[in-house]
């Protein structure tokens, strides 16, 4: 309960320090490299319509932007490939990178996705037809980046469409009905889509090691089917898309809410205000099939105070550190993130 005391001219207000909550995050918000789009600030559109309208809507761009929003796309910001590098910084809702099949922006894309900073980045295939193994030396090796095959034909268009404006599409989709610890694999595309080459068995099982190359494909009589969910890095904790997109949501949000403590007391009742509303936060996150385990203590760990994540020198210099750690539904082991936000006590 917040109490006040008054004195002549003086309002003194006790026991106000701000609660603290981490909410989910329900959205993802894209950022597409488009060729045509003039080198200047990205643009934010919410529907097809709008972005058919709008002064920049030209060309193969228009046969791009109609595969994201048919395929479930939601509002994204659309820049030059140009200025796609220094643009997508700019926003804090962007959450992927969609390169549009530039190569030439693929390093600096997945250069930007950097641990708590919560952003992934989609990239393509080759434009030729995969015949052998060594498709992927040419990607960097990253957690933060996958590369889809093949390009991609709607009966609409004789264009050819990059692969990463439909599987942003399928992200954007599964997110709001499953959430992002969902794999974006075996999603079926419109019926009306083919691929530009045929992928086989063989094919597909010299990606799914090593730096992935995550597979379009027609399975039996269903449309296509997206037939892979590998990031760039075969390690075990960020082997698959699902997981390191899920963590890059937790610190988004985890560091959201932190941001709530800067002016309060470094002290053991802010202590167990983060704790609480972390351990709200992946309790609600559990309960809804992102993390494994079968008990909370399975599940999830939150860790923090004097002697546990903080050094008397830490706390006089005003930082407050947190662990965080989760069981991913794959793998089903502890990864641990650490947060530290520094408390100004002045």
């Amino acid at each position: 309960m917040t109490t006040t005391t008054s004195y002549p001219g003086v309002y003194i207000a006790e026991d106000a320090s701000p609660s603290i909550s981490v909410q989910v995050t329900d959205t993802t918000v894209p950022i597409i490299a488009l060729y045509s789009l003039p080198n200047g600030p990205a643009q934010k559109f919410n529907n097809f319509l709008e972005f058919n309208r709008s002064s920049v809507a030209r060309g193969a761009d228009l046969d791009y932007m109609r595969a994201y929003f048919e395929c479930g796309g939601g509002p994204c910001y659309v820049a030059s490939y140009k200025s796609f590098l220094t643009e997508a910084p700019l926003y804090d809702d962007i959450t992927l990178l969609v390169t549009g099949g530039e190569p030439s922006i693929y390093n600096g894309a997945v250069d930007l996705c950097q641990p708590g900073i919560g952003l992934f980045t989609i990239l393509d295939g080759p434009t030729l037809e995969i015949t052998d193994g060594n498709a992927a030396a040419s990607y960097p090796e990253s957690p933060f980046g996958a590369v889809y095959y093949p390009y991609l034909k709607p009966a609409w268009t004789t264009q050819a469409i990059p692969a990463s404006f439909v599987m942003a599409a399928l992200y954007c989709a599964s997110d709001r009905t499953r959430g992002v610890w969902k794999s974006p694999a075996n999603m079926a595309l419109p019926a009306d889509y083919q691929a530009c080459y045929t992928v086989t068995d063989d094919l597909q099982g010299q990606y799914n090691s090593g730096k992935a190359i995550n597979m379009i494909r027609k399975i039996d009589d269903r449309s296509l089917v997206v037939c892979g969910a590998r990031t760039l890095e075969d390690s075990d904790n960020w082997r698959y898309i699902s997981v390191r997109r899920l963590f890059n949501s937790a610190e988004r949000d985890i560091k959201a809410a932190m941001q709530t403590m800067v002016f309060e007391p470094n002290n053991q009742p802010t202590w167990e205000k983060v704790r609480s509303a972390i351990i709200n936060y992946l309790y609600n996150l559990w309960q809804q099939g992102a993390l494994a385990g079968a008990t909370e203590q399975e599940a999830y760990f939150v860790k923090i105070g004097k002697n546990i994540t903080m050094s008397d020198d830490d706390i006089a210099q005003g930082k407050m550190t947190v662990q965080v750690g989760m069981a991913a539904v794959r793998p089903a082991e502890f990864i641990i993130l650490q947060f530290t936000q520094n408390v100004d006590q002045g």
